[in-house]
């Protein structure tokens, strides 16, 4: 008797610490995520189910092969985007709407217009808020090409200091400013060619690289969607196409995570 009860002992026990392992193996549902040790943007898309583009959505500064331990990555817990261009975000102690418009890349006028209901003034933590990601254009970027598409996101090769992306484009193609400033650069550079750089407010700069010809000038101001030149052969690819840079304060970022959102036709 005494051997049966200890052996039931062992198995309810054996039962007991494999749930407990289960439990502790997935990870809490939470909308904040603090980068640790040895964790990269693969790993972390991985644990919470995401693809690391919709995690790469929802953390517009961060460079994924960049991460570093300490940074705090907000994780998305639905694909909506992917239906409705839209995320849905769990308010966060010490958010703010303002806090919220820098970290998501959209304007504050198109949060509000987003979430008509809330006190704009005041959010609570545990709120849902509406994220509008395929406005992304309201921050008052456009894509340099009519009707992007994507050979190459950012750091999915590694072009040395050429970072950004290339956009697939015919020969001759217009090439558009895709926000309004002025024009630093218009002249040639070693393995990128024809090279136009144009300085934002905010200390933000558009790059554009591997032109055929340059219509605009060195000190010139432009306008959003002002012609500026024509696409030409991109050695980076080896075929026509554009190389487009989005820096911030002369740091390289995705622009994939800061202008419109390009929806795939798969």
């Amino acid at each position: 008797m005494f051997k049966k009860t200890t052996q039931l002992f062992l198995i309810m026990a054996a039962i007991f610490l494999a749930a407990c392992s289960s439990v502790s193996s997935t990870p809490s549902v939470s909308d904040l995520h603090q980068v640790q040790p040895g964790e990269t943007f693969y790993s972390i898309a991985r644990r919470y189910g995401v693809s690391t583009q919709t995690l790469a959505l929802y953390n517009p500064k961060v460079v994924p092969h960049r991460l570093r331990a300490g940074t705090e990555l907000r994780i998305p817990l639905t694909d909506d985007f992917k239906r409705e261009g839209i995320a849905r975000y769990t308010v966060q102690t010490g958010d703010t709407l303002s806090k919220l418009s820098d970290h998501f890349a959209v304007s504050l006028a198109q949060l509000k217009q987003s979430n008509p209901t809330i006190d704009h003034d005041r959010i609570l933590p545990g709120q849902q808020i509406i994220i509008p990601i395929r406005n992304r254009g309201a921050t008052g970027y456009i894509w340099p090409i009519t009707q992007p598409n994507l050979i190459s996101g950012f750091g999915e090769a590694d072009w040395g200091l050429q970072k950004g992306v290339n956009l697939s484009a015919s020969q001759g193609q217009t090439v558009f400013a895709a926000k309004a400033g002025l024009v630093s650069f218009a002249g040639e550079m070693r393995s990128l060619g024809k090279v136009i750089i144009i300085q934002h407010e905010g200390d933000q700069q558009t790059v554009y690289a591997s032109c055929a010809d340059l219509i605009i000038n060195e000190g010139d101001q432009v306008k959003t969607g002002q012609p500026i030149a024509t696409v030409g052969f991109n050695s980076l690819v080896n075929d026509t196409a554009l190389h487009f840079q989005f820096r911030d304060r002369g740091t390289p970022l995705p622009p994939e995570n800061y202008l419109p959102l390009i929806v795939s036709s798969d």
